[in-house]
């Protein structure tokens, strides 16, 4: 239901809090939930496709799969491996690096997102950089 009011909503503000709320359920490391991880981690990678959405809508969905998935020892590092989560996140950087270069700074609450942006972004690259690192 979060994911269907999310694609219904085109107010960024309503989107990243049931982005927020759906980060939370996918954080969920009972074994029964791995499908729930699944399904939200697929829709939150899509959510980082350029011009899907607003800038405040990619920018949580980057920030919720880097906290879905910052334990590489959850059950959900299944999920993680099995949907090249790592390689999804990889090849979206560039696209959030120019949604960020964008922001205008002029418009009302612009420096703010824009520092809140460029924070998401380098964040999205050290996690890239470090999971890919682990070799796991």
């Amino acid at each position: 239901m979060l994911i269907t009011l999310c694609d219904a909503r085109m107010d960024d503000a309503v989107r990243v809090k049931c982005i927020g709320a759906l980060s939370a359920l996918a954080q969920h490391a009972e074994p029964a939930s791995l499908d729930a991880n699944r399904v939200i981690a697929s829709y939150l990678l899509g959510l980082l496709v350029p011009g899907r959405t607003g800038i405040e809508t990619m920018l949580q969905a980057a920030e919720s799969l880097i906290d879905i998935f910052a334990d590489e020892r959850a059950p959900t590092e299944a999920n993680f491996r099995a949907s090249n989560v790592l390689e999804a996140l990889a090849g979206s950087v560039e696209g959030v690096r120019r949604a960020v270069k964008g922001i205008d700074r002029k418009k009302e609450g612009g420096r703010e997102l824009k520092r809140h942006g460029e924070e998401v972004r380098d964040n999205l690259v050290a996690f890239v950089r470090y999971r890919g690192s682990l070799k796991v």
